[in-house]
């Protein structure tokens, strides 16, 4: 031991010696002992870094096992050899492979970060956000609650009171007064009461304030916010094991283009995708927004005839609900992205290709811009032209929901395939950041983290189908939720048959059935189905028919 002491203190002390003062030996030497610590240097920091990214990759838990174990060898074997290469004649080869593996490394590191980031960020999702604002005109005086605290404050109780009275509650213990408060049924003389100063200030829950918008135009430029409150509440998701059980998942957007995460918006995209991970296939199934027929609210306001969409101002479990009810399903999860977020995560994708059914322009309502899609390949569009093709129903007439509703499936499947291409590797850490406050979902981390990695340990491909239910279109029905708003809202009638078709399409991919939608459906028009089949689609027609009845 000494020995070796000694010798480490005479190596040290040469390499800190004069080359001048040095024999030509002695120089040889101490550019050999040189190399080598460069060599053991480089070597130690690729080791440390291998370390890093291990401990990253097994956090992120989405590798196979056997991936896992072929990467730990690898890098092992790699780091043994380049420290051995040191002692040898191949150290300059052992430190290039020292630095290119470090610089490999560290960037798969960052990658995985941002991935373990945005999966924390987007995952888990059981809370629901709302927001409730303070307002007030513009040209009061008051710039803070405190200012406004002897001011008669309005609420519409009619849809929100529970909440409103927890956000008087709030301002009561906070500035510890009490209140003045007036209740109001209906916006249209909520805001009148503003407007006349008989009211000073309004409690709004942000998602209601399109509702206001509709009837006041002038709303947001004659008021002001004095302040905003949060309400979280927690929704409860049952486990499910994604590996080896079906599951659904509802893919919902929603209208929402401010700073504003609240979950309590209009649902503008409906899809229930019914997954399979044993027979590995997938259903996509899209409802029209402006379906007319019996919304759950989940709150005091009880449950109504309305349009899909409205179901999104209750929040997000309103709209489980009721879509839960309408084909009698099951659903498990749920995803939600905003419309900002789609445009973010198309840009940070470089555009996408999308195929239309349809040669049609966009329309004022969809987008300041005018686009022209063609029928087949749009190539290389950037977001807002995606927003606008996921948004337009204008141009389509009567059907115009209809096709909105196929159209945000062509979406969807061109961000899949942009999203499965190699042209991601070039875009992954502007995609990661896009995602995140843009998107979110209630499957836990831990869910997500298990399909991606049955996806690697088996690669057999994914069959995707969809199907659209359908309505009748050009009808016209009042607002059960909002009568004052919209007494008569242009509406789609429910074809029930469509939407029995759609829960026997989901039963069959939950049951482990293999088939192509668009034979079964062949097979079902001509009568060459089972009776079973047959005893369903009579019994859909004649739902059709109550539906539309009732819709009047």
């Amino acid at each position: 031991m000494k020995s070796l002491f000694s010798k480490i203190r005479t190596n040290i002390k040469l390499m800190f010696t004069r080359s001048s003062s040095l024999s030509p030996k002695e120089l040889k030497k101490k550019k050999r002992i040189r190399n080598r610590s460069i060599g053991f240097i480089l070597v130690t920091l690729q080791a440390i870094i291998t370390i890093v990214f291990l401990c990253m990759l097994f956090k992120l838990n989405v590798i196979p096992n056997k991936y896992i174990i072929i990467v730990l060898i690898s890098l092992f074997l790699i780091t043994l050899y380049n420290f051995v290469s040191q002692l040898t004649k191949a150290h300059i080869f052992g430190k290039t492979l020292a630095v290119l593996l470090s610089i490999i490394l560290f960037v798969g590191s960052i990658y995985i970060y941002k991935t373990d980031n945005m999966l924390s960020a987007i995952s888990g999702t059981n809370i629901q956000t709302d927001y409730f604002s303070v307002i007030v005109l513009n040209t009061d005086t008051a710039t803070s609650l405190n200012d406004a605290k002897e001011y008669s404050f309005g609420y519409n109780a009619l849809v929100d009171s529970a909440n409103s009275e927890k956000v008087v509650k709030k301002i009561n213990d906070e500035l510890i007064t009490n209140l003045k408060t007036r209740t109001y049924d209906d916006w249209s003389s909520l805001v009148n009461a503003l407007y006349g100063q008989s009211l000073k200030a309004i409690i709004l829950n942000e998602s209601y304030r399109s509702e206001i918008e509709q009837q006041f135009s002038d709303f947001n430029e004659k008021t002001k916010i004095l302040e905003t409150v949060k309400f979280e509440t927690k929704i409860t998701a049952a486990p499910k094991n994604v590996v080896t059980e079906p599951f659904t998942i509802y893919l919902g957007g929603n209208d929402s283009r401010n700073g504003l995460d609240s979950e309590s918006t209009k649902n503008d995209v409906n899809i229930i995708a019914t997954f399979n991970p044993n027979t590995r296939q997938v259903i996509l199934v899209t409802t029209p927004r402006d379906y007319y027929f019996k919304i759950y609210s989940l709150s005091e306001s009880g449950t109504k005839p309305d349009k899909l969409t409205h179901a999104g101002n209750f929040g997000t479990d309103a709209v489980l609900a009721t879509l839960e009810n309408l084909y009698g399903i099951d659903i498990d999860y749920y995803t939600r992205i905003n419309f900002s977020g789609t445009v973010k995560i198309v840009d940070a994708l470089g555009g996408i290709d999308i195929n239309s059914e349809v040669d049609f322009n966009t329309t004022w309502e969809t987008s300041i811009n005018k686009y022209h899609f063609v029928v087949g390949l749009n190539g290389d569009c950037d977001g807002e032209k995606v927003l606008a093709f996921c948004r337009e129903r204008i141009a389509f007439d009567a059907l115009g929901d209809n096709q909105r509703g196929r159209d945000q499936m062509f979406a969807l499947q061109g961000l899949i395939t942009k999203a499965s291409s190699p042209a991601i590797l070039t875009t992954y850490a502007s995609l990661m950041d896009s995602l995140s406050g843009m998107f979110s979902t209630s499957m836990p981390q831990g869910t997500i983290s298990s399909i991606i990695k049955d996806m690697l340990n088996d690669p057999t491909p994914w069959t995707v189908q969809t199907y659209n239910t359908t309505g009748f279109g050009g009808s016209y029905a009042p607002s059960s939720f909002y009568p004052q708003t919209l007494p008569s809202m242009s509406v789609i009638l429910p074809d029930y048959a469509s939407v029995n078709t759609a829960s026997e399409l989901m039963n069959k991919v939950r049951n482990g059935d293999i088939f192509n939608v668009k034979s079964y459906l062949e097979s079902a028009t001509t009568g060459s189905t089972t009776g079973s089949t047959t005893s369903a689609t009579t019994s859909a027609t004649t739902s059709a028919t109550t539906s539309s009845t009732s819709g009047h």
